[in-house]
């Protein structure tokens, strides 16, 4: 099984992405690898900030009541 990630591994994984293809020496035939790997990274790094949202609220709402 893979190690997971940080949040912060992955956001600079994704950052580093976006500047290889932003870039005029991006090689074509990379680009669709990249593009699929960054949408993974994007949808990853949501649920994660989703999911601790998701605790926080419920956190704050144990120690409001």
């Amino acid at each position: 099984m893979a190690e997971k990630q940080t949040y912060s591994l992955m956001l600079a994984e994704l950052e580093e992405i976006v500047d290889s293809v932003s870039g005029d020496d991006c090689p074509v035939d990379d680009l669709e690898k990249k593009v699929l790997r960054a949408a993974k990274l994007i949808k990853a790094l949501r649920e994660r900030l989703q999911k601790t949202e998701k605790s926080v609220s419920e956190m704050l709402t144990e120690i409001e009541g």
